[in-house]
């Protein structure tokens, strides 16, 4: 899987991911947690705050949208 992150339409950061979970804190910020597809398997956790101006597409390996994170 990949999560992409998009602005105004262009991909301007995307990284290979095992697995995510999304969480909704009480500011109504989304938290984005995901395991990397790297040796460590380590973690990386991106925010989203409404009305931002970027969203968050995770896709498979087709490019076919599993998740799309959006406030």
């Amino acid at each position: 899987m990949i999560l992409k992150k998009l602005e105004d339409g262009i991909v301007v950061s995307a990284v290979e991911i095992k697995s995510f979970d999304v969480t909704i804190d009480s500011n109504n910020r989304a938290i984005i947690t995901v395991t990397l597809n790297n040796v460590n398997n380590s973690e990386a956790v991106y925010n989203q705050e409404p009305g931002d101006n970027h969203i968050y597409q995770i896709v498979d390996n087709n490019n076919n949208i599993i998740r799309l994170i959006h406030q």
